[in-house]
């Protein structure tokens, strides 16, 4: 068996036309249109900060997802790498599979990750979008990253994500339809509030209110004061 040359590829840095690149007729994976929209979010707000790799031909070897977001966003131009071998070279063929597999091989803190995600999408849920995960994703990987003790069920991840959520409460007689709102902040709250003419029956913590409609008002025990008359 002849001895592969060790030599490193000469490597050449870019900007080429987006219609000279060339799917490769090898590539196995292939990106959905969830996987696109993320792809095609994460461009859009921070542009092409990895670039796409190519033979010298100008078939793709890694970068065929950002390729097909390019076009979707009808971007002429991107920045590639361009290696000087063939599209069919052993060496471009472990370029294409190792650009896909070896990240496999990583440890991924996933409780680590749930944090990094609530925090981006602390302002709003939307900004989850380029970065793989969107809100339902997030409170699954809440709800198997942690104990019953913190997060109890999918429901309470989904709370803790910010889900906007829908249960059945049962109040004795019957079971209520209920509708939670998430507020970015106070001051969207209060015009809700205002605006609505809704008036809140109960405060839960610093950041939950509740109310009922038609409006009831509550009996608040707090201020019930109990005498002994000695009898």
């Amino acid at each position: 068996m002849k001895k592969q040359s060790k030599k490193q590829i000469a490597v050449t840095s870019e900007m080429a036309a987006v219609d000279s690149l060339t799917p490769h007729p090898k590539n196995y994976r292939k990106h959905g249109t969830d996987q696109l929209a993320h792809i095609m979010a994460s461009i859009k707000e921070h542009g092409f900060y990895k670039n796409v790799v190519i033979a010298k031909d100008g078939t793709i070897l890694a970068g065929h997802g950002a390729v097909l977001a390019a076009k979707e966003l009808g971007i002429k131009e991107i920045p590639i790498v361009r290696l000087d071998v063939g599209p069919n070279d052993r060496r471009a063929m472990k370029i294409l599979t190792g650009d896909n597999e070896i990240s496999k091989l990583s440890e991924v803190d996933d409780r680590l990750l749930s944090e990094i995600l609530k925090d981006i999408a602390d302002f709003s849920l939307d900004d989850l979008l380029g970065t793989g995960f969107d809100g339902k994703q997030l409170a699954n990987l809440v709800f198997v990253t942690r104990p019953s003790d913190e997060v109890k069920d999918f429901d309470a991840a989904a709370e803790w994500v910010g889900l906007p959520a829908y249960e059945q409460r049962d109040d004795s007689k019957n079971k209520l339809p209920v509708i939670e709102i998430t507020f970015q902040t106070k001051e969207d709250r209060d015009k809700f509030v205002e605006e609505t003419n809704l008036r809140i029956a109960t405060k839960i913590g610093d950041r939950k209110w509740a109310t009922v409609w038609p409006f009831v008002g509550r009996n608040d025990t707090k201020n019930i004061k109990f005498k002994d008359t000695g009898k």
